[in-house]
This record gives structure tokens, sequence and C-alpha cells, in this order.
């Protein structure tokens, strides 16, 4: 006996109270866009899936839909998502090539937009090398390069596009921006040059005037040092003035876990008229909260490795650093301070082995 039931055929019945929603699922009758995340309606997803079948649409028309959907994605401001619809398009591999130039110009001004200007520039190049005379290609390469300041290069891309529109003023005022920026560049070049070749003499003089005193060094490049070991000291290196080494000098409270500097302390200096400006009773630091660091109450130290060597304050810089134990490291000399014959002093130098100067 045969079924009298009817058969479905995989679709709702139309419901006039949901007109407007059933609309929505309807691909022609959409209003609006479709929500990250949200599934697409079968209706619109069948027609999508034939939309990229290689069984139903050549290689062209396939690059085609893909460019369609980078387009509506830059419109939309949707950057990643254009380039990944053009580079979809771009793996179709077909044998287009004005479509394959556009493609590539395509996604090097949504890559541009993104801020990739070096792959922004590649694919410019590659669409150049499809059709020269492409403009869009021509201004994004041109851009790309000015945004990588490589001027030369921008100039370069300027003038070409130039010979395919001589009146293009955004060109024309691109190329006057790149040439302005290249004086620039050549200029700020030119001052580097003057001032590391000063620096470098200076340096010989310095390493000269080292080694004619004496002082040990715990690097044999001086050049290598002038990174300096402390972040206040990146504009102080040691240098002459008036045939005297003038260094900067950091000062290390262990007790308190801190350090100071002086970024010019000369070598015919003494100790005792920097600690006493440091060290005023009317404007100790913050961190000496039992106002014992006074200049009259200090003692001074050099370390190497587990030595520790006690020096008088009224002695100069220079004398402290020609003594045959004593080696400068990063070109920045270092000293400990304490409170003479406090508790930490005395664990401080507990800690040690004491060697009188």
């Amino acid at each position: 006996m045969a079924d009298s039931q009817p058969k479905s055929s995989g679709f709702e019945p139309w419901n006039p109270d949901r007109w407007e929603e059933e609309m929505e699922t309807h691909p022609v009758f959409r209003t609006q866009p479709l929500k990250e995340g949200e599934e697409l309606p079968p209706l619109i997803e069948a027609l999508q899936n034939l939309k990229y079948d290689p069984e139903e649409n050549t290689a062209e028309e396939l690059a085609e839909a893909y460019k369609f959907d980078g387009n509506e994605n830059f419109r939309r401001k949707k950057y990643r998502w254009a380039v990944d619809n053009y580079t979809k398009a771009l793996e179709i591999k077909c044998k287009n090539d004005i479509l394959n130039a556009q493609l590539y110009a395509n996604r090097a001004t949504a890559n541009y937009y993104i801020g990739n200007y070096k792959k922004a520039l590649r694919d410019s190049e590659e669409s150049r090398k499809l059709k020269p005379d492409h403009s869009k290609a021509l201004h994004r390469g041109a851009l790309c390069c000015f945004q990588l300041q490589e001027w030369s290069d921008c100039i370069a891309w300027c003038d070409e596009g130039l010979n395919v529109s001589p009146d293009d003023k955004t060109l024309v005022e691109l190329k006057n921006k790149a040439e302005e920026e290249k004086k620039i560049a050549q200029r700020n070049k030119r001052k580097a040059l003057v001032l590391e070749t000063k620096r470098k003499k200076e340096l010989e003089e310095v390493k000269s005037a080292i080694q004619e005193r004496g002082i040990c060094l715990a690097e044999d490049n001086i050049a290598e040092c002038e990174r300096p070991i402390h972040p206040a000291l990146t504009d102080a290196m040691v240098h002459l003035s008036a045939g005297r080494l003038v260094w900067p000098v950091i000062f290390i409270y262990p007790e308190y876990g801190t350090t100071d500097y002086i970024k010019e302390f000369s070598e015919d200096s003494r100790f005792v008229d920097h600690l006493n400006i440091m060290f005023d009773p009317g404007n100790l630091p913050e961190w000496d909260t039992n106002h014992e660091y006074i200049a009259e109450n200090l003692q001074l130290y050099f370390t190497r490795e587990n030595l520790l060597v006690p020096f008088d304050k009224t002695k100069m810089l220079g004398e402290i650093l020609t003594h045959n134990r004593y080696v400068v490291h990063g070109l920045t000399p270092c000293f400990a301070v304490t409170v003479r014959g406090s508790d930490f002093d005395r664990m401080f130098r507990e800690r040690h082995t004491v060697l009188s100067l």
C-alpha cells in the first residue's frame, strides 16, 4: 500500500508572520551584512559554494570573484580580510596578466593601510612587472618607499609614475617631499660621519692618556666601552679637558642598595670636595632615614673580586685610578660608600678580604 503522507521538501512552509526574518535569509532580499561568527543561511551558503566552485567557474572567474570580495572588504575597511581575498585570487594563478596586476596592486593597497609597507612594496613591484604602466601600483610603490624612508627609491617610483601621468600632482608633491627628505638624510649622515671621526680621534687621545698614566682597564678595546653601565650616564664619557682626564663616576651605597653618580669627575679633584656637596647636612638624601650619611662620617672603598680596599676621601681620583689594584670597568670608575664604624660597615668588611691602600 502506497504511503499517502506528503513527502518533505526540506524547507519549512512560508510563515507570513515572519516574512521580514525570512527575507533576510534570501540572498536577493537580504538588507543587513552578516555579523562576525554568524552562520550563513542555507540559500546564501549554497550560492557562495556555487560562486567558488572550480567545476562551475573558470580560473579567471574565480579570481574575479575573490577580487570582488576583496574590494568589498576593503570598502568596509576590513583590510586583513581584503588581503586574504586577494591572496586567494592570486593563488589561483589565472593566465590574465592584467587581472593579476590589479590583484597585486589591490593587495599592496590593503597591506599599506595595515602598515605592512615592505609587503605592500613587494606587491607593487609584482604588479609593475606584469603591467609597467599600472598607475595605482606606481603610486603605491612610491608611497611605500616614502614610509620606509627609502628616499632615492621613492623618487625613482615617482619618476616612473610621472612618465605615465606627467600631470599627476600627487606624485609631483611626493617627489618634492622625498627630495627634501633625501637632502636632510644626506646632511645628517655627513654630520654623523664628522662626529664619528671626531669621537674616534678623541678616543685614541683618551686611550693614550690612560696608558701614559698606567691606569688598568678591564676591556682591551676602549671603543667597546662607549655604552654606559649606568642609564643616567648615556651622555657622559671619559674625555680630556685641558690635558686632564675627566671621568663619569658611580658611587654605590650597599647598605641601602642604591647608587649615585657624578658625570664629570676630574682626575685632579678630591673625593671629599664632591662628598661635601652631595651630603650637605641641610640636604641629605631621602634614603638616609637615619641621617648618618654626612661627608665627615663616610668611608670610601674600591673592590676587586673579593678584595676590599678602603681609602681616604682626601685622595684625588687620579691617585686611586693609578693604584696597582684598581681596575676600571666600562670606562666608569665605581666606589662603595658606607658610614665609617657603623654596624653595616663592620659587616661589609667581614664579607671581604680587606687590604690597605
